[in-house]
């Protein structure tokens, strides 16, 4: 079933004005496209679990210099944990799981949601008939 002309307009604007508001909350968020860097977390959780038992040691053994480096060895791990990497940054061009390299990856990366539900709506009006 076609759309109208009114139809169409309304739902070219509604698309340019969706895809401008994802570009504005894709540049104010900065690191949105980025994955957890499990490398980091786990690191952190060891560094954190080291830190405490010297900070448990150093309260056991009455040492307040022994405990501020647990403490400080925690803070630390902490901020490990939650690190991302530049390493983990997914560039625009490529996606997860995909060799760059691929002409056919690259050209589907490309390829814009608009013209992907089109040419997913052609298949499926093809097979209708």
């Amino acid at each position: 079933m076609a759309l109208s002309e009114h139809e169409q307009r309304l739902l070219d604007e509604m698309e340019r004005s969706f895809y401008q508001s994802e570009a504005d909350v894709m540049q104010t968020v900065p690191g949105a496209r980025r994955r957890m860097n499990y490398r980091s977390l786990v690191l952190g959780i060891v560094v954190v679990l080291v830190g405490l038992g010297v900070l448990v040691g150093g309260v056991a053994a009455q040492q307040l210099w022994l405990g501020l480096i647990g403490f400080a060895a925690m803070l630390g791990g902490v901020m490990l944990m939650f690190v991302r990497g530049s390493e983990t940054n997914l560039s625009a061009d490529t996606v997860p799981g995909e060799n760059p390299g691929d002409s056919g990856a690259q050209s589907a990366a490309r390829e814009s949601f608009s013209e992907r539900m089109e040419r997913r709506w052609d298949e499926r009006m093809e097979g209708e008939r």
